[in-house]
Parts: C-alpha cells; sequence; structure tokens
C-alpha cells in the first residue's frame, strides 16, 4: 500500500506549485492570489472537488465489485471521506472570505435602484 508521510507529501505539494506557476508564467505567490478563496479559480477548484466526490461516491461506494470485497470498499471509504473533507474545508475557507464589495455603499457598487 501506498502511503506518503507529511514530509513527502510537502516536498511533493511544493514541487507542483512551482511546476503550475512555470506553466502560466507566474510566481508561486502570483499563482496563490489568483486561486485564493473567493476567486473563480477556487470556486472552480471546490466544484471539481465535488464532482470528484459524486463519482467516487456513485461509481465505486456503489459498485458490485467494491461492495462485495471488504478492503477495497473501505479504501473507497476513505477516499469518498477525504474528499467530503477538502470540500468542507475548502467551503470554510470560502465563508471565511470577506466579499470584496464588504463595506461598499451602493452607488460604489452601481448596485442603487435609481434606475
Amino acid at each position: 500500500m501506498l502511503e506518503s508521510t507529511d514530509t513527502e507529501l510537502e516536498d511533493e505539494r511544493l514541487k507542483q506549485l512551482d511546476i503550475l506557476a512555470e506553466e502560466r508564467r507566474m510566481t508561486p505567490p502570483d499563482l496563490m492570489a489568483h486561486y485564493a478563496s473567493g476567486t473563480f479559480g477556487f470556486h472552480e477548484a471546490v466544484h471539481t472537488t465535488s464532482i470528484v466526490l459524486d463519482l467516487v461516491d456513485e461509481q465505486l461506494l456503489h459498485h458490485p465489485a467494491i461492495a462485495g470485497n471488504t478492503e477495497w470498499f473501505r479504501l473507497a471509504a476513505r477516499a469518498s471521506e477525504a474528499l467530503f473533507n477538502l470540500y468542507q474545508s475548502m467551503g470554510a475557507a470560502q465563508l471565511a472570505t470577506p466579499a470584496s464589495d464588504e463595506g461598499k455603499r451602493p452607488e460604489e457598487l452601481n448596485a442603487s435602484n435609481d434606475d
């Protein structure tokens, strides 16, 4: 069974961040700002997490070959739980991010009813 240590995962995360930034011709801090909570890129990741979670639940946990094997079902269930926890954690980060229009007057938002 493959199980990475936290140090191995952190090394891989940092390598991946450098690769993604280079592919987009950005620095890692610029990339992180572009995909920070509250951005479209962040929402895209939350949405993708939801889709993959649904796929694992519907296509793996409910598949007879998986349900018929204790070990496979346990592994698929752990994958589902990890994706659910990822989705919840990202959702909490989204809710903790103040809206970019917070504290602005309606005229600053071009949201007045005077039209």
